[in-house]
């Protein structure tokens, strides 16, 4: 991610005139009053970092005895246009809201949906840091208005949409260089989940409806992803793990390719593939058994089947510099985002 702020780079009494510029000047930051944060403070920093998506920006933001404001003045003087996902990766913040009523503070997990033209402050008193996607409010036509303030909502895990959107924000975060075609339909994606968080049902259209489902893939792609090596993962594990039936998260693989089954065997045989590479003293037999195989047999079918050689020829062919003779199976990575799918 490409580093806009950073209040470590220079002295104390320097943070308020140096933050005041960087605001004043950025075309792509919301206008905040910073008056009011503690610059003093031995713990105060700053660090602010992101990246564009198509025209989305995503951010890391870390703050400490960092208070900001955006009131009607700020907001007269510049609008936003955005409406604002945060996801609280640790510590806390309270928000406070000129339109809406206060909700509780927030803790590590949380997801935030705000509108940045409506009245609000936010006070991060210790150290906390914030995954946020800015995301202009043109992309929410024609559910949404050009005037009407998108409302707040502050999701706990404790729901499927909470995932669904965790999952597209994480997966939309470690794209590197996406082609504008990826990091359209990743923005859709992730643009529709928020709608759906306003109230609006995926029934009520069908590109609302897609987008549950291919997100629904995403998240259980990532599941898979982390615990591929448990011999025991099965579709049945991943639905229940997702709290969805075994038929809805049939569903969200239609269309992509591969079913539930397969993506569970590429991804074990992704992993699979990079202990060869990484591990040249560790036996066929001991990666086989901790990427989640518990018959060898089967393994060596499967891993030729995808790669065109048995284990032990692949990381041979892998140790001479041959390795490019080897054709790959149609699986994504077990480490690809999956969002360019969508």
């Amino acid at each position: 991610m490409e580093h806009l702020i950073n209040s470590d780079l220079v002295a104390a009494e320097r943070r308020p005139a140096y933050l005041h510029e960087i605001v004043e000047s950025s075309p792509m930051l919301p206008l905040f009053d910073l008056s009011n944060s503690c610059f003093d403070d031995s713990d105060f920093h700053v660090r602010f970092s992101g990246t564009l998506l198509g025209d989305a920006y995503l951010t890391r933001f870390e703050a400490s005895a960092v208070q900001l404001k955006r009131s009607d003045r700020e907001i007269a003087k510049r609008s936003s246009n955005l409406v604002l996902l945060a996801l609280l990766d640790s510590g806390s913040y309270e928000q406070a809201f000129g339109y809406h009523a206060p909700f509780p503070s927030a803790g590590p997990g949380d997801l935030l949906l705000i509108d940045l033209d409506g009245p609000q402050t936010v006070s991060f008193a210790r150290h906390s840091i914030t995954r946020c996607a800015y995301i202009p409010r043109h992309h929410f036509k024609p559910f949404l208005d050009s005037v009407s303030l998108v409302k707040p909502v502050l999701l706990h895990p404790d729901n499927e949409l909470y995932g669904l959107l965790t999952a597209c924000l994480l997966a939309c975060s470690a794209m590197r260089n996406p082609t504008p075609v990826v990091s359209s339909a990743a923005l859709g994606t992730l643009t529709r989940l928020t709608l759906v968080a306003q109230g609006l049902h995926p029934c009520e259209d069908d590109a609302l409806r897609g987008s549950v489902r291919d997100a629904r893939r995403e998240r259980a792609q990532q599941f898979i992803a982390r615990h591929c090596e448990d011999p025991r993962l099965n579709p049945q594990m991943v639905a229940d793990q997702l709290g969805v039936s075994l038929r809805s998260l049939n569903m969200a693989f239609e269309g992509s390719g591969h079913g539930v089954a397969a993506s569970i065997m590429a991804a074990r045989l992704d992993w699979a593939r990079d202990m060869l590479l990484r591990f040249p003293r560790r036996s066929v037999l001991e990666i086989a058994l901790s990427c989640g195989f518990n018959n060898l047999s089967s393994f060596y079918r499967s891993f030729a089947q995808a790669y065109s050689a048995p284990p032990g020829e692949f990381r041979a062919l892998a140790q001479t510099g041959t390795l490019a003779q080897i054709g790959k199976h149609g699986f994504p990575d077990r480490h690809d985002a999956g969002i360019p799918s969508l």
